[in-house]
């Protein structure tokens, strides 16, 4: 579930907010940044619920629903991070 959310879904997104904000994603040096941004969102996403969820209270699907809005939420953050730097500011 989480490589197909990776890179379908995260890949999607990721695409919009850099678009959004300016910056290409079919480019070159976008291209470059999209495996480091979707594997630092995935590693922050994962570090996230652990500590949130060290008492486990959450259902398997209630753990993959939250997974993947701390990782929507991780993608948004770097991605915005990057165009921001991309552009100089």
């Amino acid at each position: 579930m989480r490589l197909w959310s990776k890179w379908k879904k995260g890949g999607a997104l990721l695409a919009e907010v850099l678009e959004r904000n300016g910056i290409d994603p079919k480019a070159a040096a976008a291209q470059e940044v999209f495996n480091k941004i979707l594997d630092e969102a995935e590693a922050a996403a994962d570090t996230r619920l652990k500590n949130e969820q060290a008492d486990g209270t959450l259902s398997p699907d209630e753990r993959n629903t939250r997974w993947e809005a701390l990782f929507f939420e991780e993608i948004r953050a770097r991605a915005k991070a990057h165009a921001t730097k991309a552009k100089g500011g």
